[in-house]
């Protein structure tokens, strides 16, 4: 049994928003309910023992998993970084240079493979879909990338640049701080980048995820990439990066170095910004898809399972294990069903009413034993549940809805 760890100042509540609730729940597909919001945010390189095991220092992270659905056999599909990033978001698997991270070529030679790559696999199938974000918005529906670290909209290596790539995280040096494009796969797809003002619109800084929680203006569809600090990748992080200050001053929890960095400076800003990003799904229909691009390289897992491979075989980038959190999803519930990057990808296009399955989603199975309800496109009952949210002196509050008529 998983162990769920409070902070001194956390406490439990419940409340319910009856006034929030949607006027209309979206249409889902294949048992997933459909949703208003879908996110996917992704950490980096743990295996599924270390992020979520019994002796995980991600101690806010699991306090959150017995208000979820659990998918423990979950696995990603390849080694490195951005081969997994692109499967996710495209359903591609990785080619000759996304698996090493295209590090050594520019972003723009790094383009242009993922861009052949994505040509075959359209012409084979007699489709021109790109991308995830195409998807969404040919369904009508919105979509963003929040990118962690950026200091302005569409940011990314000059595309006229024939020189290695220069933001790859790792540094906390303006303009690219922390932020490594191998961690943001809307920078590689030419539709997006080729056009400054859909790029500009759609690829943010992780700052406008608060402006447009506020502003009740969150898209349908949104990918969230901490930077290289704060996704766990780098430890300790580059030149003493600051985590939230109560994590490194222990208001939160065990007293943490600003500068530690790995799972446990994840961990800290995860506390710091899901509460207020978890409220809002919770009373707007809204489902959070956590999960880590891969396995421990150290030593390396290359286990995997499903079809998002090469040629729609298994994956070999490790189990990592995933939570799904938000109305609608079961909770304290373990799924050991296996499932992988492009299992997400069909099961977000399921969740927003999306019936064409790109790529090698075309031939994964969505994760619809992780939901409590079929969908609906009939109006929600609210229904209070307290959930033991780790925020700065507070817990927040949260309402689970109950989707009328269902069983």
């Amino acid at each position: 049994m998983r162990r769920i760890w409070f902070g001194a100042a956390a406490v439990a509540a419940a409340m319910t928003l009856a006034s929030l609730t949607p006027a209309h729940a979206g249409i889902g597909l294949e048992g997933v309910p459909g949703y208003q919001h879908v996110g996917v945010l992704l950490l980096e390189n743990e295996s599924e023992s270390s992020t979520w095991g019994a002796s995980s220092v991600a101690k806010y992270l699991n306090s959150l998993v017995s208000a979820g659905a659990f998918a423990s056999d979950y696995y990603a599909d390849g080694h490195v970084s951005l081969d997994n990033y692109i499967t996710l978001s495209s359903g591609l698997p990785g080619n000759p240079n996304t698996y090493g991270d295209c590090l050594g070529i520019s972003l723009n030679a790094c383009q242009q493979t993922i861009t052949a790559q994505q040509t075959a696999a359209s012409a084979a199938a007699s489709t021109n879909t790109m991308n995830v974000g195409d998807q969404v918005e040919g369904a009508g529906l919105t979509w963003k990338e929040y990118a962690d670290g950026t200091s302005s909209p569409c940011f990314h290596e000059d595309l006229s640049s024939t020189s290695s790539d220069p933001y790859q995280g790792d540094t906390n040096m303006a303009p690219g701080y922390n932020y490594a494009d191998r961690h943001n796969p809307f920078v590689y797809y030419t539709d997006i980048t080729g056009n400054a003002t859909r790029c500009n619109a759609v690829d943010v800084p992780f700052t406008q995820l608060s402006t447009d929680i506020t502003n009740d203006s969150v898209p349908n569809f949104f990918f969230i990439t901490p930077d290289t600090c704060h996704d766990g990748h780098d430890a300790p992080c580059a030149n003493g990066s600051a985590m939230p200050a109560f994590c490194s001053t222990g208001a939160g929890g065990p007293a943490q170095s600003a500068a530690v960095g790995g799972l446990t400076a994840a961990d800290c800003w995860l506390q710091a910004n899901l509460p207020s990003l978890l409220q809002y799904l919770y009373a707007h229909d809204g489902v959070l898809f956590i999960t880590t691009d891969e396995g421990s390289a150290n030593p390396p897992d290359t286990s995997g399972c499903c079809t998002g491979g090469q040629g729609g075989q298994m994956g070999v980038g490790g189990k990592v294990g995933l939570l799904a959190l938000g109305p609608g999803v079961k909770t304290n519930f373990t799924s050991t069903n296996n499932y992988d990057h492009v299992s997400l990808l069909r099961t977000v296009e399921d969740a927003l009413g999306i019936s064409t399955h790109i790529n090698n989603a075309a031939t994964a199975t969505a994760m619809s034993d992780l939901f409590a309800q079929p969908s609906t496109s009939t109006p929600e009952t609210p229904l209070a549940i307290a959930l033991p949210l780790l925020g700065v002196g507070l817990a927040a509050a949260f309402v689970r809805r109950r989707r009328t008529g269902a069983g």
